[in-house]
């Protein structure tokens, strides 16, 4: 680990602050290489939270930015899970489904059916507790059947390169959704970012969804590369504007969850029968990260990716990276140790990336990190089936565990 200066000591602690268990962890400002934990260049800093004045339907301003790469769609939907019928039909034509479970796992519960149907359960990808033991947490549950209304199918995404833009355009809205959180100084609580493909219906596949929380002090925008990665690969991203984001109750990153599937039943929104309700996960850094592993108790959220602090969840629905850098004397690693030792049943891993402090992981422009291209790479597998990815992650020699740049232990990952 390398040593650091009193005085960056203290100019990190200003920055940051101290990781505590639930709502006051260190900040996300991103580090530059070689140690600096200055924000990333462009960023302005660490920005501050909105006040939540724009409409609430519209949001603010809408910004487009071309992903790259030629347009993908459609793709065969995943074979898998035998579709069920279950469920009885309800007024508007809206039925309930049962999506098979994972090969030796157990189906994860899935969103409300529409129309008034009762809530169906979506079998997970990945993980889950089989019968004798852990989920192997690579079976593709779900049987590519089509999504209750009929727009959209939840399915296998076609398999894309992490380490690059996918194939989508995506779009950035501003102070959307409703406020949330801690108001600052007596005032307003923030709303939400939304970054997504900008045009949803692209695809016949529905849109799995991740949501995000910032570091102490930031907003999504400090982590723009990143979230705009996802919104290109096809997933729909929300994020607290709030600077605080492991404080509220209910907590920001679950009330951006709540607000995204009340979307997805209104149809006045873009987002109306889009979504993968049944294909949450949740990440965040910093601050962020505890909020993410408190979030990963809520029984929508399939998979999480706490980065850069963690707290101890035992009651995940889902796989989970617990990443950290090698070089964060701001949070440490002890935390995401912890989180590891306490997953029993479900597959996790310890992610540790060796050259890395507690903001250098981060992407700058447009070039993605290692760490960023991990993040897309675990995503794509547990939340769009994306197999060819897997063996980054599974089995005796997965890829993150054969190279040199990380320290990597896992649980019930081996196969």
């Amino acid at each position: 680990m390398r040593s650091v200066g009193i005085c960056r000591k203290l100019l990190l602690g200003a920055i940051f602050g101290f990781a505590a268990w639930g709502c006051s962890s260190s900040s996300g400002g991103g580090g530059g290489s070689g140690g600096s934990t200055n924000p990333p260049a462009g960023s302005g800093g660490s920005a501050s939270g909105g006040s939540g004045g724009g409409p609430t339907a519209s949001g603010g301003a809408i910004t487009t930015t071309p992903s790259g790469g030629a347009t993908g769609r459609g793709g065969a939907p995943g074979a898998g899970g035998t579709s069920g019928t279950g469920g009885v039909q309800g007024t508007g034509g809206a039925s309930s489904r049962t999506g098979g479970s994972a090969a030796g796992g157990a189906s994860s519960s899935g969103g409300s059916g529409r129309g008034g149907a009762s809530a169906g359960t979506g079998g997970a990808r990945t993980g889950g507790t089989g019968a004798g033991g852990a989920g192997t947490g690579g079976a593709i549950a779900d049987g590519g059947g089509t999504a209750p209304g009929g727009d959209c199918t939840i399915g296998t995404w076609p398999t894309a390169d992490p380490s690059k833009a996918g194939p989508y355009k995506t779009v950035t809205e501003n102070d959307v959704g409703p406020t949330a959180g801690d108001a600052p100084d007596g005032g307003t609580a923030p709303r939400f970012t939304m970054f997504r493909p900008d045009n949803l219906a692209e695809v016949q596949l529905c849109h799995p969804l991740i949501t995000w929380g910032n570091g102490t002090g930031s907003t999504p925008s400090m982590y723009g590369t990143l979230l705009k990665n996802f919104a290109s690969h096809g997933f729909v991203v929300i994020g607290s504007n709030n600077t605080n984001v492991a404080r509220g109750n209910p907590p920001p990153m679950i009330v951006g969850v709540t607000w995204v599937l009340e979307q997805n039943e209104d149809p006045s929104s873009k987002l109306y029968h889009r979504i993968d309700t049944t294909h949450i996960g949740a990440t965040g850094h910093s601050q962020g990260a505890m909020a993410t592993t408190t979030a990963s108790g809520d029984s929508h959220i399939v998979t999480s990716i706490p980065i850069e602090g963690a707290n101890v969840q035992k009651n995940l629905h889902g796989p989970a990276m617990f990443f950290c850098g090698g070089g964060d004397t701001i949070v440490g690693c002890s935390g995401a140790q912890s989180a590891l030792t306490a997953v029993t049943t479900l597959p996790a891993m310890y992610a540790e990336l060796i050259a890395v402090d507690h903001g250098s992981w981060m992407s700058r422009g447009s070039t993605l990190s290692v760490a960023d291209t991990t993040f897309t790479a675990w995503m794509r597998v547990h939340l769009m089936g994306d197999t060819a990815l897997r063996t980054w992650f599974y089995g005796a020699d997965c890829k993150l565990c054969t190279d040199s740049a990380w320290n990597i232990d896992r649980k019930n990952m081996d196969q």
